[in-house]
């Protein structure tokens, strides 16, 4: 059991991380409902002017947009978080932190998406108030997948700018020491430059050795 535990802990616990935050999802969407389904106009102002909690039945996407089509809004999502947990399960030597957006995205997508199969709209309450009173932007109300989307593109396109390199796609990952360690650990074949420097060192011991054998005959000769 500690040997599974150690082995695969990384997976162990970003399936936690992901767990947590479906669960923070569903908890405050449903906490938010059962307390505003019973406040006179649906609306508790916490920091007036700043924020407010809303009741809001989104029959549409993130910030209402395609309102009323469920059905395949359900679809869509559902292929994109399969997709998702795909890159995840198949990628597995990505980025820490294109991982966790993926994470971000996968329970974010999929906390909306169990709201659309069992209610047929999603649960919105965060209502955005200082955007009106300072910037004049009537906000969409959202919840905490949408953030939860948010900070993952957010995460994305930092890495995107200052994070990637070559290779964090390829099913090895990006080459670093210590995944050239843990090659040979497992004793799997040496990496084509570790190949070419071996090959080098070779052909260099044999001309030496040739060498010495020339001058040992041409000393032998002169006796």
């Amino acid at each position: 059991m500690l040997e599974f535990l150690r082995k695969y802990r990384v997976y162990i616990f970003e399936i936690l991380f992901a767990a947590a935050a479906l669960a923070v999802d569903l908890v405050s969407k449903a906490a938010a409902f059962d307390i505003l389904e019973d406040t006179p106009g649906g609306s508790i102002e916490v920091a007036p002017g700043i924020f407010s909690i809303t009741l809001a039945r989104n029959y549409g996407a993130s910030f209402g947009i395609f309102s009323g089509k469920t059905t395949l809004l359900s679809v869509f999502t559902g292929i994109g978080i399969a997709a998702v947990l795909a890159l995840l399960i198949f990628r597995p030597k990505t980025p820490k932190i294109f991982r966790y957006s993926l994470l971000c995205i996968f329970a974010g997508g999929l906390g909306n998406l169990i709201d659309r199969l069992a209610l047929g709209y999603v649960r919105d309450f965060i209502d955005y108030t200082f955007l009106g009173t300072f910037f004049g932007i009537d906000f969409a109300i959202g919840n905490i997948a949408d953030i939860f989307v948010m900070i993952a593109l957010g995460m994305l396109i930092v890495y995107m700018i200052f994070g990637y390199r070559e290779g964090d796609f390829s099913k090895g990952g990006r080459l670093t020491p210590q995944t050239v360690t843990a090659a040979e650990e497992e004793g799997k074949a040496p990496l084509p430059s570790a190949v070419e420097e071996s090959g080098a060192a070779s052909s260099e011991s044999v001309d030496e050795s040739i060498s010495t054998k020339t001058s040992e005959n041409a000393d032998g000769g002169e006796k």
